[in-house]
């Protein structure tokens, strides 16, 4: 070996073990990004809600990015589903995941059930790595039982399978529903007792939510003084008239008189057509419902119904892949605590209701509009 080239050895090693360090780092993983979509301020925006998304996209966003498969299974893709789906899928998109929406086609009970299943069972064959499933029924409690002891997280929305091992549920909290909604009728009515008719359920086995609901509802009414006649929704072919019927009826012949009417569901409308059958106006009835359907807020504007109550669909689909991609990287302790604002327990997030009154229409379809949803 040459002098010349023994006093080059030394700085050979030293530049050598600076460029292994700078490659080292240049291969180190890189960090999860995500650029939301920006919701401008507005009466409506949940504040409490998107502080909780900002709070899990800054945890996520300290992990290295990650390639995830991710399937999202509703019950329908269309009318309530709508809003659904666009969160879901813009949220796929800002994540930068791999991920679908899918529902099963318009058939029979019995065959979108059974193909719920199949799409579940396929996916996870394919070896998907978190999934969001809106279940048609318990029959799909197997399926979210194997995906879950596969090490895949599930988390369950709109309607929950409380017998299953899903992680989570995202949705509405139907008996703290149901109470509000009756809440915001009785401020409406301002005291003074009388019967208040109640469009609901009242058989738990065949549908604990809609039960849910209207027991929550019920418990406020009677408590505030008031009379409830609560009759079941019939969602058959011809129900909407033995509905209004049924409601007309009630509205000309209870005692003690009907002061109020309260749908717990989408066809709030039933109840302003039943007020109109028995000639009755704002004025004399006050009708307060859930959901947003065209008819409803026709009669809102109309001043036949005084307020409605709607579900936040598109934050149930818009946080679901957010909650898969975090259960996948943060685990379940740390994606509940940064949830806690809204868990109402261990398994259960409050996405809310929008309280929507008649004179607030427009600033509330703005708000939709901000969503990409529509009014």
């Amino acid at each position: 070996m040459s002098k010349l080239m023994g006093k080059y050895l030394p700085w050979m090693a030293l530049s050598l073990s600076l460029a292994a360090c700078s490659n080292s780092n240049d291969a180190s993983p890189e960090k999860k990004t995500v650029t939301r979509v920006n919701i401008p301020d507005n009466e409506f925006k949940p504040v409490a809600l998107e502080n909780t998304i900002s709070d899990l996209i800054e945890e996520i966003g300290k992990t290295d990015a990650r390639s995830l498969q991710l399937g999202v299974v509703f019950k329908n893709l269309t009318g309530y589903w709508e809003p659904v789906k666009i969160g879901a899928n813009r949220a796929i998109g800002e994540l930068q995941v791999s991920g679908v929406v899918v529902a099963p086609s318009q058939g029979t009970e019995d065959e979108n059930l059974a193909e719920q299943i199949d799409i579940l069972q396929k996916q996870q064959q394919d070896g998907y790595d978190g999934y969001g499933v809106a279940p048609l029924a318990d029959s799909v409690t197997d399926e979210i039982n194997t995906m879950v002891d596969s090490g895949r997280p599930v988390v369950t929305l709109d309607s929950d399978q409380v017998n299953s091992e899903r992680q989570l549920y995202l949705g509405t909290i139907n008996h703290e529903a149901g109470a509000q909604a009756a809440q915001t009728l009785v401020d409406l009515l301002k005291g003074g007792g009388g019967t208040v008719i109640i469009l609901g359920h009242d058989d738990e086995p065949s549908w604990p939510d809609g039960y849910n609901r209207s027991m929550g509802a019920k418990g406020i009414l009677e408590k505030a003084g008031y009379t409830v006649n609560l009759h079941k929704t019939n969602w058959n072919d011809g129900g909407e008239q033995l509905d209004v019927d049924f409601m007309k009826d009630a509205l000309l012949n209870s005692d003690p008189p009907a002061v109020g009417m309260l749908s717990m569901f989408s066809p709030t409308y039933r109840c302003a057509e039943a007020a109109e059958a028995a000639s009755l106006t704002g004025d004399d009835i006050t009708i307060v419902g859930f959901d947003f359907e065209p008819q409803t807020v026709s009669y809102m504007r109309s001043g036949l119904v005084k307020a409605t109550h709607a579900q936040r669909q598109y934050y149930m689909g818009y946080m679901t892949p957010y909650v898969l991609y975090s259960l996948n990287v943060l685990g379940l302790d740390k994606t509940r605590d940064i949830m806690a604002g809204q868990m109402v327990d261990d398994h259960r997030f409050n996405a809310g209701l929008d309280v929507v009154p008649a004179d607030k229409l427009d600033e509330y379809n703005s708000f939709l509009d901000s969503l990409g949803i529509g009014g």
